[in-house]
């Protein structure tokens, strides 16, 4: 055994022994979701954190807000209903729900409270990694020191993973990685290099500036950069001083590991050159400004990536591919920024260093291990990509929705003893339906789970809601050509008879539009398709004028299908602010970026009506928006009080009751509570004709809610809502029943 780092004679006392079925190295996004990942699971896991906070770069220590801002993942762009579920989605439900609580900086310790009220979960803060062991493939010990206390831990994992940003224990174990960029003709990436290199992202350095009320001065250190005119600023606005510049970027042509605090040295003297420069050159609005906090470390986008049985590559993003052992996914822009950072004279990011909103892309459990280490997963920036391909893995949300899915094949690794790639070979189904049981989800994956109850019941409600929008929030101008105004949905019966659009014609004298109805072929294309059918309408004078467009079409319920309007002469048509999962509006690009998710859909209905929204949904395995029937709605014009209830085939022995409600995942929204979802609810088992009591739940803010309770013989279910956080329906994608509690 070596020595541990002791300052007394009895060192036995300053050491600690762990014997976990995972270790997780790393308490950032992606270390936090896998860690209590892991312990939901029932996995009896340990999170090893090197700094005295938890979140990374959204951190404290890093992010002047410390709110969750800088979460970032496929749903900030213009992917519709992308937000990932899981653990972070708690996450982000729980931010919100603190910061309408009157909390400010809080997430630091919102992280940290999540992973203390786990049983199976060990929570080692200001504990580095020091000494990584291994025998053949395996890692077997990890040693660790805990600062400010003598704390030596001996820790001896079964699993591993690697969420620490850099790599570490990847790179102690002699884990095969890269780092740097690979040559366009390595994988044909249009945006790769000519030639190979060892550059990376750079670092960023965030700060925060207040009013102090009156004009202060400030004289900048004589080790600062110089930036007397506008000249190094381009497309670098710097009008809005208070919290810092992402752009303020440097390093990416340095070693972003070994050089870490020369990279923070030089990022401090550009922050200081540009606060000079604000504050003494050129009239920016700041005389009464001082900054009162600069992080403690660079926020840093890149170093080593582990290498697994797979790269994921630039074409697997821009082609939207799918993988037969898809556990996770992303959606953020492909973004590399100017290797010399602020220094490039170049603008900092956008379509000239990469590629915009490419929608949604799968990524394989391939990506997530080691190949040649065999305990050892990767979660976060580290996993398993091209250069080009990780500057859009990178963002945390992504990031933490991968380290969930580290953590479900961590989970099955236990349970058969083999290595990942066993489970990725034989158990692909299993893994996903395990992670569908802690609510992660991957758009497109279709679930396989025998043990619901709810299988072969019936499924009845109070009401339903028919799909229409018909209160006016807005409107946007008609065109012939694009970007259209059109309408997506998903067909719930087998007949569009007439549809109707309202529209403002602001001229004298009535306009002529054309609706299509189209087959929709990709969810958000809306130029391409099989025209099914057209009809013209005159759209008399005035505002809100409702129009009827004959479309007497034949169409296949579950199908998802468009309506394209069409005309000209100044009209516009209208819209109104009403999330329905699995139904879009046609989005026009406003100003500003990134484009947020609106929650908007074109004022329309349908004759005969369209009810996609059915008791019936609650009783299938697609619990987000997407090509499917997925979510019950009630009718918002019946309001509270609304039912739904599930009758079993047969009387079922039920000891777990799982409920997904909506929380709008088109949504990019971190300081209120997202109104769609179920505030107050009960939850009742039936047995005989007879309610039981199960759960009654008041002030419900989160999407995934679990009821564990002594089994008992059940006929059914019932759930009742009283009372959402805003929205006039209840909404709820899933009632699921199991057996027991436990995952197996």
């Amino acid at each position: 055994m070596k020595k541990s780092y002791c300052s007394v004679k009895n060192k036995k006392d300053f050491e600690r022994i762990h014997r976990p079925d995972l270790a997780v190295v790393g308490g950032g996004m992606a270390g936090v979701a896998a860690a209590v990942t892991g312990a939901r699971l029932g996995l009896k896991t340990v999170l090893v954190q090197n700094r005295f906070c938890l979140g990374g770069p959204a951190s404290i220590e890093c992010d002047c807000d410390a709110d969750g801002g800088l979460v970032c993942g496929a749903s900030e762009w213009m992917t519709r209903d992308a937000r990932e579920t899981g653990v972070i989605e708690d996450m982000r439900l729980t931010g919100e729900s603190l910061f309408v609580s009157g909390w400010r900086n809080y997430w630091s310790q919102m992280l940290r409270d999540l992973c203390e009220a786990e049983s199976n979960l060990t929570l080692l803060l200001n504990t580095e990694v020091y000494d990584v062991e291994t025998e053949g493939s395996r890692i077997t010990k990890l040693t660790a020191r805990t600062i400010g206390s003598d704390l030596t831990h001996f820790i001896y994992p079964e699993t591993v993973i690697d969420s620490s940003g850099d790599s570490f224990v990847g790179f102690e174990a002699g884990a095969e990685f890269r780092m740097g960029r690979e040559a366009k003709s390595e994988f044909n990436e249009r945006l790769a290099p000519a030639e190979s290199d060892e550059c990376t992202l750079g670092s960023s350095l965030y700060f925060r500036a207040v009013d102090v009320g009156h004009p202060v001065p400030f004289v900048p250190p004589p080790w600062a950069y110089k930036f007397e005119d506008e000249t190094p600023f381009v497309s670098r606005g710097h009008w809005d001083f208070k919290k810092g510049y992402w752009w303020l970027e440097c390093g990416g042509d340095m070693n972003t590991i070994r050089d870490n605090e020369e990279i923070y040295r030089k990022l401090l003297a550009i922050l200081y050159g540009i606060w000079d420069h604000i504050k003494n050159h050129g009239n920016h609005g700041a005389e009464n400004y001082a900054i009162n906090w600069i992080a403690g470390f660079p926020g840093k986008r890149e170093s080593r990536r582990l290498i697994g049985d797979y790269i994921l590559k630039e074409s697997d993003i821009l082609e939207n591919r799918n993988f037969d052992d898809a556990v996770t996914y992303g959606g953020g822009n492909v973004d590399l920024h100017p290797i010399q950072g602020f220094f490039s004279g170049n603008t900092p990011a956008g379509p000239e260093h990469g590629i915009l909103s490419p929608g949604l892309y799968q990524i394989p459990l391939r990506c997530l291990y080691s190949r040649n280490i065999d305990n050892l997963l990767m979660a976060g920036r580290n996993i398993s990509a091209s250069h080009v391909a990780f500057s859009s893995i990178r963002l945390m949300a992504t990031c933490s929705a991968g380290g969930q899915a580290a953590a479900g094949a961590a989970f099955l690794m236990k349970k058969y003893g083999v290595p990942p790639r066993e489970i990725d070979r034989k158990h692909i189904p299993e893994l996903r339906r395990v992670l569908y049981r802690v609510d992660h989800t991957v758009p497109g994956v279709d679930i396989e789970d025998a043990a619901n109850l709810c299988n072969g019941a019936k499924a009845a409600a109070s009401s339903s809601m028919p799909l229409e929008c018909r209160e006016v929030d807005g409107r946007e101008i008609l065109s012939d050509k694009t970007p259209y105004s059109a309408q997506s949905f998903v067909a719930a019966n087998n007949r569009i008879d007439s549809a109707f659009f309202r529209f403002d014609n602001p001229s004298a004298d009535s306009k002529t539009v054309t609706a299509e109805l189209v087959r929709q072929e990709k969810m958000y294309e809306f130029t391409t398709g099989e025209v099914l059918a057209k009809a013209e309408a005159e759209i008399g004078v005035g505002t809100a004028v409702e129009a009827e467009f004959r479309l007497r079409a034949e169409v296949e319920p579950g199908k998802r299908y468009y309506i394209r309007l069409t005309g000209t002469g100044g009209l516009s048509v209208c819209y109104a602010r009403c999330y329905l999962p699995g139904v879009y509006k046609a989005r026009k690009i406003a100003a500003g970026w990134p484009p947020k998710g609106d929650n908007r859909n074109l004022c329309c209905r349908f004759q005969p009506e369209q009810r996609p929204f059915e008791a019936e949904n609650l009783l299938n395995t697609h619990n987000r928006g997407g090509d499917h029937l997925s979510v019950w709605i009630s009718d918002p014009a019946k309001g509270f009080p609304q039912t739904a209830e599930i009758v079993f085939p047969e009387k079922k022995s039920c000891g777990c009751v799982e409920l997904v409600f909506d929380t709008n995942l088109d949504a990019v929204n971190i300081y209120s509570l997202q109104e769609e979802c179920v505030r107050d609810y009960r939850l009742e088992g039936v047995c005989d004709g007879k309610p039981v009591a199960l759960a009654e739940v008041s002030g419900n803010f989160l999407r995934f809610r679990k009821h564990i309770f002594q089994p008992l013989m059940l006929d059914g279910l019932r759930l009742t809502v009283n009372a959402s956080n805003g929205a006039p329906s209840a909404r709820v994608y899933q009632i699921r029943a199991y057996a027991k509690g436990e995952i197996e």
